[in-house]
């Protein structure tokens, strides 16, 4: 078994990087959606950027290391979902397409929050 060349700490400070910075930027631009009633689904969305974020660091710190197709392939999985979930949130602020905040949206969102926080569990697991 090979040592990876992160260990938990470091990988928690990474996490909590990633989040004070998106939190810092976007409280300011976020807040009136959470003061109007918007704010579960808002703060799905900030949650699923922040941890894709940091999966998706971790995925080209491993990539960098190993080199492997295999794991080139999971870093873009990862921003692919955090790319997603950016447009949409810009999508509360700028409106680029008619968007409906109904339940099914809320709920599919909230899964895709899960997976990643599955996800985000796993690298901090040691067996």
């Amino acid at each position: 078994m090979q040592k990876t060349a992160l260990n938990n700490k470091q990988k928690f400070h990474i996490l909590i990087l990633i989040t004070g910075v998106l939190m810092a930027i976007s409280i300011p631009v976020f807040l009136p959606h959470f003061l109007h009633g918007h704010g579960v689904h808002t703060g799905i969305h900030l949650a699923s950027i922040s941890l894709g974020s940091f999966l998706s660091v971790i995925g080209v710190m491993t990539y960098l290391e190993y080199k492997t197709k295999r794991l080139l392939l999971v870093f873009f999985a990862f921003a692919t979902i955090t790319i997603a979930e950016t447009l949409s949130a810009l999508n509360i602020i700028f409106l680029f397409w008619a968007s409906y905040s109904s339940i099914d949206s809320v709920i599919t969102h909230l899964l895709i929050l899960m997976m990643l926080t599955f996800f985000s569990i796993g690298i901090f697991k040691r067996d």
